[in-house]
């Protein structure tokens, strides 16, 4: 019995002995799903790049519809707007013969509503996601100004913003679970460049007004655990002279690649883009195909032949590419972008202006290989015990007088209330070009000279922004 009951206790010593080293040597399966959550989150992150964006709740309608808006409205005062040149309503044309523009003057102040948004995201299963937002602005368009995105005037920049339209409107397949690569068909903000369209004070800089671009889009990407990321994408982008400014055509697109590393207290990302034409822009195309704008001089020069008053844009594509960092460590972020063309692209006020005949001489009419760069630096820190973002930014043009200001310098300070409410107020400058830089002139048989565009006007213009931005979820 003695001999028994040893051999038993060795058998119980055995038994615990092996459920000890189970226990020691077991996976935490929860912390290996928490990594890769964290890496999932990470990569839809980054496909979801330069979109609006809806605002999660906890568990939305039914756990898979979530709705959610943002709301902001700006108040604003400026000496001179900074838009140094204004167009000449169209009834005017004939009254100021060949004068389309002339300079802007005096003080202007105003209270828009910049945008609100209805956002409503869906996940439909594992593999499927929608999105879709629609936005709503107080901007008010050009007096008889058409096109795809009509001439809205805040006094402030030309956006190419509608004032009701579908924003967005996508679905992604993807699983990253199962695979990084991920395909998306629908209409997005394309990713080329990198921004938020409506963040404050940041939407109206320079760099993005050239690399925003809102259409119907074909999007094949990839996304790795390992912070690598990239993506090619084709849109057909606005009509064209050569389409008679009407047909439309998959004619435009670009690639996209970078890399992101983000840790506890810090994240810095890279990343470096290539699209086969600039001219889709939102910015841009707003002119190019607005009617009064590309048919104004040819209206009033009624002696050159070949005359069209077709609005489209220019047939030779303007290629660019961009690239961009930002970093944060704790508190400090620093962010900076540049963009730059490979190519001479037509100016937009003279698109449709034709090219004279002898004995008429005239200037080139393009922008020279145009290029953009700017750079913020930003500090997060309490206040009043409110999170709060202090942050001073610079952006600067070349080759585009008459388009755009030469430089750009901002100070901001933004501060969150609440949970979904924020105050900010930045206070910005603009600088133009030199007076008469990049001016058009025509000569004539005679010898008369004909000032077509007047160029730059070497002013500057300080602006104060006030704005309320809510949001809902």
């Amino acid at each position: 019995m003695r001999f028994e009951a040893v051999i038993f206790s060795l058998l119980g010593l055995g038994v615990s002995g092996s459920i000890f080293a189970a226990e020691i040597y077991v996976r935490d399966k929860t912390y290996e799903q928490e990594i890769m959550q964290a890496q999932v989150n990470k990569m839809d992150g980054i496909v979801g790049r330069n979109q609006p964006g809806g605002f999660d709740q906890a568990c939305g309608w039914k756990c898979r519809i979530n709705l959610s808006g943002w709301v902001n409205t700006d108040a604003y005062i400026t000496n001179t707007p900074p838009i140094f040149i204004k167009l000449t309503p169209f009834t005017d044309l004939f009254s100021t013969r060949g004068s389309l523009v002339r300079p802007t003057n005096q003080r202007h102040s105003d209270l828009v509503l910049n945008n609100a948004n209805l956002f409503i995201d869906a996940r439909v299963n594992d593999w499927i996601k929608t999105n879709m937002s629609f936005v709503y602005t107080s901007l008010e368009n050009f007096p008889d100004g058409i096109g795809a995105y009509g001439f809205p005037t805040s006094l402030l920049i030309h956006r190419a913003l509608s004032t009701t339209r579908l924003d967005t409107a996508y679905a992604t397949l993807q699983h990253f679970n199962v695979s990084p690569v991920y395909l998306r068909i629908g209409k997005e903000y394309v990713p080329f460049g990198n921004y938020n369209p409506y963040s404050f004070v940041t939407s109206e800089n320079p760099t993005q007004l050239l690399s925003e671009i809102n259409a119907t889009t074909a999007q094949l990407g990839f996304t790795m655990p390992s912070g690598l990321y990239g993506a090619i994408y084709t849109f057909s982008g606005q009509p064209r002279l050569s389409d008679r400014g009407y047909t439309h055509r998959i004619q435009n697109g670009g690639v996209n690649l970078g890399y992101t590393y983000s840790d506890t207290i810090s994240n810095f990302n890279i990343d470096a883009g290539y699209i086969g034409s600039i001219t889709d822009t939102n910015f841009l195309s707003a002119y190019y195909t607005n009617k009064i704008v590309e048919t104004a001089f040819v209206i009033t020069e009624t002696s050159f032949p070949n005359e069209t008053n077709v609005p489209g844009l220019p047939n030779q594509k303007a290629p660019a590419y961009n690239v961009n960092a930002s970093f944060q460590w704790g508190p400090l972020d620093v962010s900076g972008q540049y963009i730059a063309t490979i190519r001479n692209f037509r100016k937009p006020f003279l698109l449709a202006f034709p090219v004279p005949p002898e004995p008429y001489q005239i200037p080139p009419l393009t922008f020279k290989k145009p290029k953009l760069w700017g750079f913020e630096v930003g500090l997060t820190f309490a206040a009043i015990a409110n999170q709060s973002r202090l942050a001073v930014g610079y952006q600067a043009t070349r080759n585009l007088a008459g388009l755009l200001p030469r430089q750009r310098v901002y100070v901001d300070y933004l501060m969150n209330i609440s949970q979904w409410f924020d105050v900010g107020v930045a206070i910005i400058q603009y600088k133009d070009y030199s007076l008469g830089t990049d001016q058009v002139f025509s000569i004539t048989g005679s010898g008369r000279r004909v000032i077509i565009l007047p160029g730059a006007s070497g002013n500057k213009s300080t602006l104060g922004q006030l704005r309320a931005s809510i949001k809902f979820a």
